[in-house]
């Protein structure tokens, strides 16, 4: 009910009409190497649907942090993904504040923030906010839904995706989501051409 109640009040940036399926949510936490010592950074956790799916593959001394920008929803992690480390952040200034909290490059990157509603400018402040946290070595998979898969800010998102990143995989329909998406697996970060940190001749 907080998922659907927030969906209503944030209607300009929550792009999902439900909380991601679990067994989608269970495919992208698959994601996370059965290691210790992995830091996953979740990005628009919401009410933890994906996050209920990151728990179980948590190996020792990793670390969950579920990011996003809504007071309200971060709250019900606390009883959905106790185990979470709750950050208030908008993904705009995601390095910066990172940085600040000193926390180390992510080894798996997992978001389900609404692409088709962003535009292309912001699409690529976002991403290239991602492949900066992201280590090299690391994985970053987020979804897109069928019915805006055509929308030209889905294209446009797609493109900003393959200069973001070395590798995009792209699966296909998952049907057990509503509605229907596909989830794009990304690796290989690209460096941001207009990052301040990118090293100069």
């Amino acid at each position: 009910m907080t998922f659907f109640r927030q969906a209503v009040l944030e209607n300009a940036t929550m792009g999902a009409i439900a909380p991601t399926s679990a067994s989608v949510a269970r495919q992208m936490a698959a994601l996370i190497p059965p290691r210790p010592g992995v830091t996953v950074l979740e990005l628009g956790a919401g009410t933890g649907a994906v996050s209920s799916a990151v728990g179980p593959r948590l190996g020792s001394e990793s670390r969950h942090l579920a990011v996003d920008r809504d007071p309200v929803l971060l709250a019900v992690l606390e009883h959905t993904a106790p185990w979470a480390e709750r950050l208030l952040i908008d993904v705009t200034v995601l390095s910066d504040r990172l940085a600040e909290l000193e926390i180390p490059q992510a080894d798996v990157v997992l978001s389900t923030l609404p692409w088709s509603r962003f535009s292309q400018e912001q699409h690529r402040l976002f991403l290239g906010q991602i492949t900066r946290v992201m280590a090299q070595d690391g994985v970053f998979a987020t979804l897109a839904y069928r019915p805006t898969r055509l929308i030209g800010r889905s294209r446009a998102f797609r493109a900003a995706l393959r200069s973001s990143f070395g590798e995009v995989l792209v699966t296909s329909t998952l049907w057990a989501n509503v509605p229907p998406a596909r989830m794009y697996v990304c690796r290989r970060p690209q460096p941001d051409p207009e990052s301040p940190t990118t090293p100069t001749d």
